[in-house]
């Protein structure tokens, strides 16, 4: 019997699984995947941006308090500093913290030498398909029909997100099995589907915007980066931070569209308009907007203002001028869905924070198992929030297992 089992070879599950091998603690790693790993591979495009220079629990939104008491337990500096014991440089790119190699391969690399010690096992190509406590040890029946045992257990199985890197929702069928309430789960940091008619036309088309979320016709959030077109709706970093309260909106059967500022940099759009017709106003509408828009945005532009491109830009009138300003500085898009599970970065909902112990990440329903990453109820944005809280947890939840073997 070993010491502990981890389920799940992801960032919380390896990091947790580094910090027991270091502490001498006997573990067995499952994995369903035929390697560990596979979505720390794939994180930031490869570069793997483990954390920021700013973790301030208030990013997470509505679990800050529970971040807040994780981040008390394990501090941001204590996983860099896990990190660098490990051997990893890092280096900063405008606050994201990347390994210095910028290769995400170099993160996993350190956690693997750092797995392979005496005791521990890492099993992949191995499914769980139960967890129980059975006379007061936590017992995992493996598709194999294999059963492993071991006085604690830990859940990092992560949650929906990127099914192919090995996150189907199974962590949270295990613990709901178990009586843990599991919070409806849904995309984050994803692309969001959008009804408008000049999408096909602006496809691959970027370009700078603010944009404005809206649920039932009321401001939620805002972001401001590079706006990415597509066929079915818009992508980019200022999309994918607001996908998730779009999303949380959209499986409540709430109204939920995106505001566009296309010209973010100019505060007062009116003035600006008035100002360029009355530099310019022997040109067309078209042309007035050349040297601005990307051709084919200036075009969907006075169509969404119902304006021909040919008319003199002197005779629009007030109307068309308003018309033509709403359309630079709040186009419409009605957001219809998201491109699902398989697109997204990261899954929203999961395991009840309530259940959990952020001092130590242990069940509060269950003696001996710990809950820690993905799996659990915690959604950050774009930045190594999400990673970094994978591993915070992780070594949090190890820390615990550690002090209730004895072990240093």
């Amino acid at each position: 019997m070993v010491d502990c089992l981890i389920l799940g070879g992801g960032a919380a599950g390896l990091a947790a699984c580094a910090a027991l091998a270091q502490s001498g603690a006997r573990v067995a790693l499952i994995e369903r995947l035929d390697r560990v790993g596979k979505k720390i591979m794939a994180s930031g495009n490869g570069r793997c941006n483990l954390s920021n220079a700013d973790m301030r629990p208030a990013c997470y939104g509505e679990a800050e308090a529970f971040v807040a008491r994780v981040y008390a337990a394990t501090p941001p500096e204590r996983v860099l500093a896990f990190f660098s014991a490990l051997g990893l440089m890092t280096a900063q790119e405008e606050g994201r913290i990347y390994p210095r190699t910028m290769a995400a391969s170099s993160v996993l690399d350190v956690l693997r030498m750092a797995c392979d010690a005496p005791g521990v096992s890492l099993m992949t190509g191995q499914e769980v398909i139960s967890l129980a406590p059975v006379r007061g040890v936590w017992r995992a029946r493996l598709a194999s029909g294999e059963c492993l045992s071991a006085p604690a257990a830990l859940c990092a199985m992560g949650g929906q997100a990127a099914p192919h890197l090995g996150t189907d929702g199974a962590g949270a069928r295990l613990m709901e099995a178990l009586g843990h309430t599991i919070a409806p789960m849904y995309p984050a940091l994803v692309q969001l589907r959008c009804d408008h008619g000049a999408l096909r036309s602006l496809k691959g088309l970027r370009v700078p915007a603010r944009l404005t979320l809206e649920i039932d016709g009321a401001p939620a959030a805002s972001e401001t980066g590079e706006l990415l077109f597509a066929d079915y709706g818009v992508s980019g970093v200022c999309v994918f931070q607001l996908s998730g309260p779009a999303a949380r909106a959209l499986a409540q059967r709430r109204r939920v569209a995106l505001r566009v500022h296309l010209l973010p940099e100019v505060a007062d759009v009116p003035v600006w308009l008035d100002a360029r017709i009355a530099a310019r106003e022997t040109l067309s509408a078209q042309a007035l907007l050349t040297g601005v828009f990307p051709r084919l945005l200036a075009q969907a532009l006075l169509r969404q203002a119902h304006i021909a491109p040919q008319a003199e830009a002197r005779r629009l009138c007030a109307a068309e001028r308003a018309a033509l300003c709403d359309a630079i500085a709040a186009f419409p898009l009605p957001v219809t869905g998201t491109q699902g599970f398989k697109h997204a970065q990261v899954t929203g909902g999961g395991v009840s924070l309530d259940e959990v112990d952020p001092a130590t990440m242990a069940s509060r329903l269950h003696g001996g198992l710990y809950i820690a990453g993905e799996v659990l109820d915690v959604a950050g944005p774009c930045g190594g929030y999400n990673l970094h809280f994978a591993f915070a947890s992780g070594l949090t939840a190890a820390r615990s297992i550690a002090h209730e073997k004895g072990l240093p």
